[in-house]
C-alpha cells in the first residue's frame, strides 16, 4: 500500500464527524493528533479543491479514534474502511491482531478476508470514566504526558497542583489515550473516599478484581498479581493518604511493567518520582484590550463561555460582556473548579454583577457546584480548607501569614517577617527550618515557587489561596499587625530604592521595584486604609524603618532621624504619604504618572489635623514636592506651583535645607514651563544656596541642570553649556545615567534654540538610546518630541523630506506620552509653535496630517528604530 495515494473523502468525513461531535471530541483535537492545521484537516474531509486524504491519513484517523474509545468495535472500523473505499487489508494481520485494533470488540463483524490472518478477540480491560464534557486548554499537558508515559524508564509520574487545578480530569483524559496500549488494561483508582493509608492496597486489588486471600497481607496479593503484568494504574486524590507512597514504591520496584499515574496536591517523594506540575488555564491580562476571537483562544475563557452555555444556553462572549468574563477568570486565578463554579451563577447574575462579587470576596461568591461533584468541590472553600487541614500545625501557622504579600515575595522578605514574630514571640517556625517550611508549602501546592534571573527565587500563592490564607490570619488574630509590617518592610525597601536610582546600581533597584509593584500597591492601599482611619501604626515601624543617613538625605528627612530609636507609634498617615513620595520617580520612569498621581492625591487628601508630630509635617511637606512634579509633567502648572508653594511653607517652617531645596526645584521647574524665568532662576539658586558643596551631589547636580536650561530659553549659551557641563560631572560621579541622558536630551533641544540642528539631533539620538536601554519611558517619550523639532529644523535630506520625518516623530512622540499620561507643555511654548509653523509650511496639510497619524501609530520599539532610521549617520 503506497501512503501517497489519495482516497475520496465525502462519506467517510461525514462519518468521522459524527463520531468525534457524539463523543465530545473536537476537530481540531484530531488535527493536533494528526500534525495538521485544523483548517487543512476540515478541507481534506470535505475534499474541497485539490485538499483530499491519503491512505496513511485514513489509518491514522481510525487509529485516532480507536485510542480514544469512539470506535469500540471491528464492524465500525471496517465500516469506515469501506467508506473511505480501502481495503480491510489496509490494516496489516500483525496490526489486527496488535493493541489497539486487537482489543476491539466483535459484535456481527464479517469474517476478515484472506490476508488477514487472525480474529482480535480480545476486549478492552479498563475502568476509565467516560468524562461528560471535554478536555479545554489542556493540549500541550496532554502530549506532554503521553511523551512521558511512553519512555521505558517512566514509572512513576505524580500530577500535582492546587485544589481545583484539574489534576483528576486530565489524568482522566490520559489515562482515556491511553486505553489498549497496555496489554493488561488502564486502571483507574480513587482513593478520595479512603480514611486510613493502610486501606490503599485494599482499594487497587477491588478495581483490579483479585480475589485476595486472607492469609496474605493485601501489597503482597497485590504484589503476586502484578509481577508479570504491563499495566497501568491511575492513583486519583493521593495527597491525603500520603503515608501509602511506601506501598508505591513496592509495587514499582516488584513489578517491572508496572506504570503510576499519580493525582496529589503533594508529591510522594520516591526515588525516580516524575512530577508534573499542573497549573491553572491560561488567562488573558485584563489590562490588555483583545476581541472576543482573540480571548476564546485563551483555556480559561473557552472553560468559561462552555460551562456558561451548559447552563445558559444563550450565552454568547460578546463585545459588551468580553472585558468582564476577562477579569472574571483572572480574579479566579484560572483554575479549572473556580471558573465551573463562577459559570454556573450566570443563572442568576450578569457577567458584570458575578465581577462585582468576586471583587469583594470571591470564596463565599464561588459555591454552588453540581451535585455530582465530591463535597470538597462544592465550594471553592471547601476544596482549599481539603489542603489546609492537611498541613503540620506550624504549617498551618504560616501559610496564613505568607498571605499578606501580593503578586509574590523574596525569600528574604520571609527571613524579614519571620525575625519580626520571632521578636514579638508569636512563635516561630521551630518545626524544621524556615526553607523547610517553605518547601512543606510548595509540595502541598499552596505556594509556587518561581525561578528568576541571577538564580534568585521568588514565591507566589493563588489569589484565590490568598484570600483564604487572609482569613485564617484574622482567625488567629495577626491580620492588622502582619499588615502594618508588610506596610512597612516596603516602604523601607521603596525610600532605600528612592536614593539607589540615582546611583550606579539604579537599574538593579528598579528590577526591584518592577518585580515588587504588587506589594507596593497592596501597601499603599493597606496604609490608606489605616491612615482615613486616623490609626497609629504597631511597633512594625520601629522595627523595620530605622532610617540611614543616607536615605535621610535622599528623602529630606531629617526632622524623622530618631522616630525609630525613640520607639513612637506613627500615624499611618505619614507612612502613606512617606511611601507614596518615594515611589515617585519609579512612576515617572516607568510611565505610570496618572497611578502615580492619583496615590499622592488620595495620601494628601487625608486631613492631619492640629498638633500633629514634625514627622508628619514632613513626610507631607515631601509629598506635595513630588506630587508638583507629577502634575507639572501634566501640565497643570496652575495646581503643580500651588503644590510646590505649599511644600515650600511647610520646609520652612521644619527648617529643613534638603527639603525646601528639593521643594525649590520642583518650583522652579513650574515657572520656567510658564515662561518666568526670572523667577525659575531665582528658586534654583535658592537651592543651591540651601546645599553645602559636600551634601546631596545628585541634588546639587539637578538644580544646576535646570538653571542651564533657564540660561538656554534665554539664549545665554555660553553659561547654559558651563551648566550643562558641571552638572554632567556630577551625574558621572555618583553614575547616574538616567541624570546623565536628560542632560543630553535637554542639551539637544537647547541646541535647537541655538541652531546648531545636527548637533541637536546627535545629542538627542544618545540620549534616548541610553534612556531606551534604562527603560526610563518619560525621557524617551520627551526626548522623541525634541527629536522631531531638531530633524524638523535641519531640513536634511531635503527641506520637505524633513518636514515628514518631523511630523512622524513628532506622532510617534505623541503617543509615546499619552500611553504614560504625560502631557508636553512644549507645544504651546510660543518658541516651538514658531518651529512647528515654519515646518509644517513645508509641505501640504493633508501630508502632514497624514505624517502625523503614522507616527501616532507606531510602538515605542517601532518609534526608535525610526528615530535611528533618519538619524542615520548622524552619530558617526
Amino acid at each position: 500500500m503506497r501512503s501517497s495515494i489519495r482516497v475520496n473523502a465525502g462519506a467517510f468525513g461525514d462519518s468521522v464527524q459524527e463520531y468525534l461531535h457524539l463523543n465530545g471530541y473536537t476537530q481540531k483535537e484530531l488535527a493536533d493528533k494528526l500534525g495538521l492545521h485544523p483548517k487543512v484537516l476540515s478541507r481534506k474531509l470535505r475534499g474541497s479543491g485539490n485538499a483530499q486524504l491519503t491512505q496513511l491519513e485514513v489509518r491514522r484517523i481510525i487509529l485516532a479514534l480507536v485510542h480514544w474509545n469512539v470506535i469500540a468495535t471491528q464492524d465500525e472500523v471496517l465500516h469506515l474502511l469501506e467508506l473511505a473505499q480501502m481495503r480491510p487489508t489496509s490494516f496489516s494481520a500483525d496490526e489486527w491482531q496488535t493493541p489497539p485494533l486487537s482489543l476491539l470488540a466483535m459484535e456481527h463483524a464479517q469474517p476478515l478476508p484472506p490476508g488477514v490472518a487472525g480474529t482480535p478477540t480480545g476486549t478492552i480491560q479498563h475502568n476509565v470514566p467516560v468524562p461528560t464534557t471535554r478536555l479545554i486548554g489542556r493540549e500541550w499537558a496532554v502530549e506532554r504526558l503521553l511523551y512521558l508515559l511512553a519512555k521505558d524508564d517512566m514509572r512513576l509520574l505524580t500530577l500535582v497542583g492546587s485544589g481545583g487545578s484539574g489534576k483528576t480530569r486530565l489524568a482522566l483524559h490520559v489515562a482515556s489515550e491511553l486505553i489498549g496500549t497496555f496489554a493488561h488494561g488502564v486502571w483507574f483508582v480513587e482513593l478520595a473516599g479512603l480514611r486510613y493509608p493502610t486501606r490503599v492496597p485494599m482499594s487497587i486489588i477491588q478495581v483490579l478484581n483479585i480475589k485476595p486471600s486472607p492469609s496474605v497481607p493485601a501489597t503482597q496479593s497485590l504484589i503476586t498479581y502484578l509481577r508479570d503484568k504491563q499495566l497501568l494504574l491511575v492513583l486519583d486524590n493521593f495527597e491525603h493518604v500520603i503515608e501509602a507512597a511506601s506501598v508505591v514504591g513496592e509495587l514499582l520496584a516488584a513489578a517491572p511493567g508496572l506504570k503510576i499515574l499519580v493525582t496529589s496536591r503533594v508529591t510522594l517523594r520516591l526515588y525516580g518520582e516524575c512530577r508534573f506540575n499542573v497549573p491553572p488555564l491560561d488567562v488573558p491580562d485584563p489590562g490588555v484590550v483583545l476581541d472576543t476571537a482573540e480571548l476564546l483562544q485563551y483555556g480559561a475563557i473557552q472553560l468559561f463561555v462552555e460551562r456558561t452555555q451548559a447552563v445558559e444556553p444563550d450565552f454568547a462572549l460578546t463585545a459588551e460582556n468580553a472585558a468582564s468574563v476577562a477579569q472574571i477568570c483572572a480574579r479566579v486565578d484560572g483554575l479549572p473548579l473556580a471558573l465551573e463554579l463562577a459559570a454556573a451563577r450566570i443563572k442568576v447574575l450578569s457577567p458584570e454583577q458575578l465581577l462585582e462579587r468576586l471583587s469583594g470576596a470571591r470564596l463565599s461568591a464561588l459555591t454552588g457546584g453540581a451535585r455530582n461533584l465530591p463535597g470538597r468541590q462544592q465550594t471553592l472553600r471547601n476544596t482549599i480548607t481539603w489542603s489546609y487541614d492537611f498541613l503540620s500545625p506550624t504549617e498551618q501557622t504560616w501559610f496564613p501569614r505568607l498571605g499578606v504579600f501580593t503578586g509574590g515575595w523574596s525569600l528574604e522578605a520571609v527571613e524579614a517577617m519571620t525575625q519580626y514574630v520571632s521578636a514579638n514571640q508569636e512563635g516561630t517556625s521551630d518545626d524544621g527550618s524556615l526553607l523547610d517550611m517553605l518547601e512543606q508549602l510548595v509540595d502541598n501546592s499552596l505556594l509556587v515557587r518561581v525561578p528568576m534571573a541571577g538564580g534568585h527565587v521568588r514565591f507566589t500563592m493563588l489569589e484565590t489561596l490568598r484570600e483564604y490564607a487572609l482569613e485564617q490570619l484574622a482567625v488567629q488574630g495577626e491580620l492588622e499587625r502582619l499588615r502594618d509590617w508588610h506596610a512597612c518592610y516596603y516602604l523601607r525597601i521603596a525610600e532605600a530604592a528612592e536614593l539607589g536610582l540615582r546611583g550606579s546600581q539604579q537599574l538593579v533597584w528598579l528590577s526591584q521595584l518592577v518585580t515588587e509593584r504588587d506589594n507596593f500597591r497592596a501597601a499603599l492601599q493597606w496604609l490608606l486604609q489605616r491612615a482615613r482611619a486616623g490609626t497609629r501604626m504597631s511597633d512594625a515601624f520601629s522595627f523595620e524603618l530605622g532610617l540611614t543617613e543616607a536615605i535621610k538625605e535622599a528623602t529630606g528627612h531629617r526632622v524623622v532621624s530618631s522616630a525609630a530609636a525613640s520607639g513612637i507609634r506613627l500615624l499611618a498617615v505619614e507612612l502613606c504619604l512617606r511611601l507614596a513620595a518615594a515611589l515617585r520617580p519609579y512612576w515617572e520612569w516607568q510611565g505610570y504618572l496618572t497611578e502615580g498621581r492619583s496615590w499622592l492625591e488620595a495620601a494628601l487628601a487625608i486631613p492631619l489635623g492640629d498638633g500633629v508630630e514634625e514627622t508628619v509635617l514632613a513626610a507631607r511637606a515631601k509629598a506635595l514636592s513630588e506630587a508638583a512634579r507629577v502634575v507639572c509633567l501634566q501640565n497643570e502648572q496652575t495646581r503643580a506651583e500651588e503644590l510646590a508653594e505649599e511644600s515650600i511653607a511647610l520646609w520652612r517652617q521644619l527648617d529643613d535645607p534638603g527639603g525646601l531645596a528639593t521643594a525649590l526645584l520642583h518650583r522652579g521647574w513650574v515657572a520656567h514651563v510658564q515662561g518666568d524665568y526670572e523667577q525659575a532662576k531665582f528658586v534654583y539658586e535658592q537651592g543651591l544656596q540651601l546645599l553645602s558643596p559636600q551634601s546631596n551631589t545628585w541634588l546639587r547636580g539637578q538644580l544646576l541642570l535646570y538653571l542651564g536650561a533657564v540660561a538656554g530659553f534665554t539664549a545665554d549659551f555660553e553659561r547654559m553649556r558651563s551648566f550643562y557641563a558641571r552638572s554632567k560631572e556630577l551625574f558621572e560621579q555618583i553614575g547616574d545615567k538616567s541624570a546623565i541622558a536628560d542632560v543630553l536630551k535637554d542639551l539637544g533641544g537647547m541646541s535647537v534654540l541655538e541652531g546648531k540642528y545636527t548637533e541637536a539631533v546627535a545629542c538627542l539620538l544618545k540620549s534616548i538610546k541610553l534612556c531606551y536601554e534604562l527603560g526610563h519611558k518619560q525621557y524617551v517619550a520627551t526626548g522623541m518630541g525634541m527629536l522631531s523639532f531638531a530633524v524638523g529644523m535641519r531640513g536634511e535630506p531635503e527641506p520637505r523630506v524633513a518636514s515628514i520625518q518631523a511630523a512622524q516623530l513628532g506622532g510617534a512622540a505623541e503617543s509615546l506620552q499619552d500611553s504614560i499620561g504625560h502631557t508636553s507643555w512644549m507645544s504651546s511654548h510660543p518658541i516651538i509653535q514658531v518651529m512647528i509653523q515654519h515646518v509644517s509650511a513645508r509641505v501640504d496639510e493633508q501630508s502632514w496630517e497624514k505624517a502625523l497619524a503614522e507616527g501616532r501609530a507606531l510602538n515605542e520599539e517601532q518609534a526608535i528604530a525610526l528615530a535611528f532610521n533618519i538619524g542615520k549617520g548622524t552619530l558617526s
